[in-house]
Order: structure tokens, then C-alpha cells, then sequence
């Protein structure tokens, strides 16, 4: 027995070593400080704009909506503005490589490749700039410009940030809010098909439809409706002055109806080879589609055959 004195006094010991470093948090402080840590502190919902210096990229949000300024005023979609502000406030650094560089040309900070900012509402801007990659794979320095600590910063993060215009666009050519769409006439190719919601104050799929003298419940409407909301440009999108729409092989007029009021927008396109330029009357934009899809939608405005029978 008391050959095992030594080993139980040991025991203890580091029993109470161990307590004592917990109670000091001291293995928290490690974990502490291999955490990443936010390269920028500010909140998503301070930002009020943002730029992506290499793509050419800018954008600023206003009554909770984005609009783009740069290359150009193209329409922009409802959700990539947000995503991108989220990504940037989603970068970390998880180590912090030089406290206060003096020269930025080892670590490609010198002039970075590239530059992602967003502006707070307060009016400031955050700058955060990316170098060279390190021997580490999978990561970048990188930096805030306001700042001289250089970080490391994973390279799955900046790549979520790299993202061409084409993504923050708009690509669909029909302006519709599905619930309030009353009346499609489409012209096709020397032929044309009416659809008239009969009962304006209800849904889409709650409402009867007639084409012509026959009578069309909601769910058969669903298709026609859902291809129409769900087309997207197969090209970035061109001036509608730069598109030449005369004598169009389509003609689109589409009727919306909300709170009594209704609204009406017509929409034409010119066949170009195996894609068709379609722009609303009066609209700024071009959006390219192909003639395979114009001629579904086409196709898609008829009677069920079970219907027909």
C-alpha cells in the first residue's frame, strides 16, 4: 500500500491543478484566443451601401431596398444586396500576423488585389483590402485600410465576396406581382390568346380564368403564371434604346388589378437568331430569352385537355 502513496499524492494534485486552472478560466482564455475574431465590428443593418472595387460594383440601399449606381442603373434583385452585406460582416481573421506593418509589399498590401467597402449610415466607410496568400493554403492577408494590422483570413470568405454584376441584377423581364395579375393577352407569331381572371379580388389559384369563352380553374393558370415570374435573361441585360424593336414578332399586354385600381403594361419582342430581345414599352431595359421559352409560355395558354373534353 504505501508503494502507491507517491502515485495518489500525485493524483491530487493534479486534481487540484487542474480546478484551480479552471477556476481561473485559464483554458478559456486559450480557446479565447484561438477563436476567430470579426475583421469588422459593425452591424449589417448600418450599411447603407456597398463597392467592389475590382468588379466595378456599387450599390446603395434606401427604404430597405438596393439600387445599383455602378457600371450602371440596372434593376437589381431582392436578395443579392443583403447576402453580400452579410458575407462581408461575416469575415474573420483568426490570427493576427504583424500588429503594425511598416511594409505592406511582403504581405500584397502594398496595392492589393483587391477591395471590398461598405458605407454606415453615419456616413463612414469600412475599407477591407486583400493581399497575397500565405504558405498556409487557404488563406489571404488581408487588412482594413483604416487600420495597419495585417491579418490571416480563411480565402472561403473573400471568395463569397467576389461577385460579378451580373449577380446583383434583375434578369427577369416581367414586372408582376403574382396575386394581382388580371388579364394576359399574348401575340405570337401572327397569333393571340387572351386569359381574363374573373374575379379580380380573389388569388391567382382562388379565381376562375376564361380564355376565350372557356372557363379555366386557378391551378391550370399556376404554369402560365409560374413561367412568366420565374423567366430570367440568358445575357446581361442591354439598353432598350440600343435594341431594335420595331415590328415585333411579340407583343405581351399584361393587366395587374389592386384595391380597385388596375394597372396596365405591355411588353414586345424582336427575334434575334435563336433568342428574342424582350423590353417593356417605355422601360429602360433589354432582356434576352429564348425563342424556345417564348414558345412554351405560348403553348402553355390553353384549355387542359381534360377541360376540353
Amino acid at each position: 500500500m504505501k508503494r502507491f502513496i507517491p502515485t495518489i499524492i500525485l493524483v491530487v494534485v493534479c486534481i487540484g491543478a487542474f480546478w484551480y486552472a479552471s477556476s481561473q478560466s485559464f483554458f478559456k482564455k486559450e480557446d479565447d484566443a484561438a477563436k476567430p475574431k470579426p475583421l469588422v465590428a459593425v452591424k449589417q443593418t448600418d450599411i447603407t451601401g456597398i463597392q467592389i472595387k475590382q468588379g466595378g460594383v456599387e450599390l446603395q440601399k434606401k427604404d430597405g431596398k438596393w439600387t445599383m449606381s455602378k457600371p450602371a442603373a440596372y434593376p437589381t434583385n431582392a436578395y443579392s444586396g443583403d447576402s453580400w452585406a452579410g458575407a462581408f460582416i461575416a469575415l474573420t481573421q483568426d490570427d493576427e500576423i504583424e500588429a503594425n506593418a511598416s511594409d505592406l509589399s511582403k504581405y500584397g498590401l502594398s496595392a492589393p488585389e483587391q477591395e471590398f467597402a461598405v458605407t454606415l449610415a453615419d456616413g463612414s466607410v469600412k475599407t477591407v483590402q486583400i493581399g497575397a496568400s500565405l504558405p498556409i493554403a487557404g488563406h489571404r492577408y488581408a487588412k482594413l485600410k483604416e487600420a495597419p494590422s495585417v491579418y490571416r483570413v480563411p480565402e472561403d470568405q473573400i471568395t463569397a465576396l467576389q461577385k460579378d454584376v451580373a449577380e446583383f441584377v434583375d434578369k427577369s423581364p416581367f414586372q408582376m406581382t403574382y396575386n394581382e395579375v388580371s388579364n394576359i393577352q399574348m401575340d405570337w407569331k401572327g397569333a393571340s390568346k387572351t386569359l381574363q381572371k374573373v374575379d379580380v379580388a380573389k388569388t391567382s389559384t382562388e379565381s376562375a380564368w376564361k380564355l376565350g369563352d372557356k372557363e379555366l380553374k386557378g391551378s391550370d393558370v399556376e404554369p402560365i403564371l409560374d413561367k412568366m415570374l420565374l423567366m430570367n435573361s440568358d445575357e446581361m441585360l442591354k439598353a432598350a434604346s440600343e435594341v431594335k424593336l420595331d415590328g415585333p414578332e411579340m407583343k405581351l399586354a399584361l393587366k395587374s388589378s389592386k384595391d380597385g385600381k388596375e394597372t396596365a403594361s405591355v411588353y414586345v419582342g424582336k427575334i434575334d437568331g435563336e433568342q428574342i430581345w424582350l423590353a417593356q414599352q417605355g422601360g429602360m431595359w433589354a432582356y434576352s430569352i429564348p425563342v424556345a421559352t417564348i414558345q412554351e409560355l405560348f403553348d402553355k395558354i390553353k384549355v387542359p385537355e381534360a377541360a376540353a373534353q
